[in-house]
């Protein structure tokens, strides 16, 4: 018998199972779109992101806003945002309403290249991600819905006592 010193002492095969497919499906899965969007489109995956929640947005975000969305910090997406004004596909304004506040807008060059490289990445998210889910899409997509929310208020509150979400499977 196998004994394990790590998560796996601690978590049933089914449950090691899930955390390490999950981990693996991700990091792969960024990979493989990281070497296509730099390759095809000379843009990294999170300037593709960015790019993608600010047309999200009408074209304009908070920059506060846009670290919120993409989980990253405050000084890695002013680096990435500077990064993408260098190239006019963003341009930050102070916010005429508020001067505490950035906005990241996009700018006409900035759609122009992700109109340019949204194509090949949603197929290649529909290949190697949705595809292979088959009949299970809707309640993958409902299942780590309800883990994002999960993890988005346990950040909030410090808590994961309530797991409030409940699958449609579900009483």
């Amino acid at each position: 018998m196998t004994t394990y010193d790590g998560t796996g002492a601690h978590l049933t095969p089914t449950q090691l199972r899930a955390w390490t497919s999950l981990l693996d499906a991700v990091r792969i899965l960024d990979r493989e779109l990281e070497i296509e969007l730099v390759t095809d489109h000379q843009m990294t995956h999170r300037e593709y992101e960015i790019l993608v929640r600010v047309d999200g947005h009408g074209g304009q975000v908070k920059m506060s806003q846009l670290a919120r969305q993409i989980e990253a910090s405050a000084a890695l997406v002013t680096q990435t945002v500077a990064r993408l004004e260098d190239r006019d596909w963003i341009q930050r304004e102070q916010s005429s309403t508020d001067g505490r506040v950035v906005n990241a807008t996009i700018t006409a060059a900035g759609r122009e290249a992700l109109r340019s490289a949204a194509g090949q990445h949603a197929a290649t998210v529909e290949r190697l991600l949705l595809a292979p889910m088959g009949g299970e899409l809707e309640t993958v997509a409902q299942t780590l819905g309800c883990v994002a929310d999960h993890l988005r208020l346990h950040r909030a509150n410090g808590a994961c006592d309530d797991i409030s979400c409940k699958l449609p499977s579900e009483p």
